[in-house]
This record gives C-alpha cells, structure tokens and sequence, in this order.
C-alpha cells in the first residue's frame, strides 16, 4: 500500500479521485516541484519552497501552506511509506472550474512518494551522449522558468533524444541562444571559467541550479551569460544539473568526447557535504 497527499490528508493512493475537469488535466494550469531525499529530509527544502512561492504567487494560485506545515507533511508521508532515501513529487494545480479563465483561484495540492536506495550524490561512470533538438524553440516570458504542469517541448525534445540515441538534448530559443536541457540546466568550463545561462535567456529556473551557482561561486569565477554553440563545442567540461539526479557529466557531444572531470569532482563533493 503507497500513500499519497491531498490537501493535508493521507490517502491510500489507489482511493485517490480527481475530477476528469481537473485544470492540471484540461489546461496544465499549475506546476510542480520534485525533490531528493536522503535519510528522511529533502535535500535543498529552502530553495525548492522559494520556488514554489515564486511559481504560486505568478499564476495567482491562492497557496495556503507554510513551509514549515509542508515540510511536516512531506515528513508524514515519507514516514508512513517509510522512505529513508527517494524522491517526492508536489503537484500544485489550480481548484476550479471555468474554461481557459478561471472561475477561482484556490488551489489543490498533491504529494507523491517514491523510494530508491540512492544515499548521496554519486559519480556516475556511464557515458551521457550530448545532441541538440531544433524543431522547436522556446520562447522567453516569466512562465519560461517555472516548471509548470505544460511539459510539451520537454516530451517532444525527449522523444527525439531517444530516438536519435542521445542520452539528453540541448534546447534552444528563439535566439538560437543554448538555454537548458529536457531536464537540466547546465555549466560550461571554459579556461577555468564557468558559464550558465541566465533566466532571461528562457532557462528553467532550477533550484539545483540556484544551489550550484553559490558553490560555484566560491572556487571559481563564474559568468551567467548566454551561450552559443561556438562556446559548447569549446568548453572543457559539460555539467547537467537537476534537482535529483544532482549533476551529470557529458562525456560525448557531436564528435567530441570529454575526459575531464576536476570541475564534476568538485561539485559532487560540495553536494555531499550538504546532506
């Protein structure tokens, strides 16, 4: 049996009844936030809740739980699943009727679980092979950085990814500027010197990414600009970021490989000693 939260109450998640006129179904009107757990407690909670303010206050949904009170909620649900080590999902979605406007603006939330035995932040050996997805480009407005319940470019860039053979696939705008991938920000380095995109270029603005860029900051210079393509295939390490997998090497983009891994090294070891 696996327990779910809606609205503050536990409910068996096979007793879980949303309406088919749900706004997160019919309009993607809402958003959602995914967290690591490591030994009970979610890794980086004050910058993922910073977002989810962010992201609740901009599409004027009336969010009512404090962090404290969704903190003790996420702590109730892990222990009645007893989930040491996973992942949690929070799905926020506008709580009314109406057509594309709403009727309301009340929210409903949801939690989910789920256990995996990952304990920390571990360097993966895998190869990651890097591609770009073209066909389409996002464009830049506020409800470009929220990770809203609208995921479309994400599943098509994702269909691509898989069936080119690449591991994850850059995206573009309509810039032509390099901003995120189907799942990760990333870092470039370049000379010793850190690049990421910012915000205003379209990027997802991720909570790992937020945590990383004041790591970042404290060894290495670093520049939050956009990037071209020219500075991809220039750079020296490619990191991808999110919020649980922590960050990835790519090992593989067009035809180069990449071998080095001092910069990886170093963000990995700052993450586990975070948690």
């Amino acid at each position: 049996m696996n327990f779910i939260v809606l609205n503050n109450q536990l409910i068996d998640q096979n007793d879980v009844k949303l309406s088919v006129k749900n706004r997160g179904f019919s309009y993607g009107d809402g958003f959602f936030e995914s967290i690591k757990i490591f030994n009970k407690k979610p890794f980086n909670f004050e910058n993922h809740f910073k977002r989810i303010e962010i992201s609740a206050n901009y599409l004027d949904l009336k969010f009512k739980l404090s962090q404290d009170h969704l903190l003790y909620m996420i702590s109730t649900l892990l222990d009645k699943n007893k989930i040491i080590h996973g992942t949690v999902r929070i799905s926020v979605f506008r709580d009314s009727l109406g057509k594309y406007c709403p009727d309301q603006n009340t929210s409903s939330i949801y939690i989910s679980s789920n256990e995996d035995k990952i304990s920390n932040f571990s360097k993966k050996s895998n190869c990651l092979k890097l591609g770009v997805y073209k066909e389409n480009l996002k464009s830049y407005s506020n409800i470009s950085n929220l990770k809203s319940l609208n995921s479309l470019l994400y599943v098509m860039a994702s269909k691509y990814a898989l069936e080119n053979n690449f591991d994850d696939v850059l995206l573009l705008n309509t810039k032509d500027q390099i901003i995120e991938t189907t799942n990760s920000n990333f870092f470039l380095l370049i000379k010793g010197m850190v690049y990421t995109p910012p915000l205003s270029d379209g990027c997802v603005d991720g909570s790992m990414r937020k945590l990383l860029i004041d790591i970042i900051n404290k060894e290495y210079d670093l520049k939050i600009q956009s990037i071209s393509n020219s500075q991809i295939e220039e750079s020296e390490e490619i990191i991808l970021s999110n919020a649980i997998t922590g960050v990835r090497r790519v090992t593989s983009f067009k035809n180069r490989t990449y071998s080095e891994e001092a910069f990886y090294n170093f963000l990995i070891k700052s993450l586990n000693e975070l948690i």
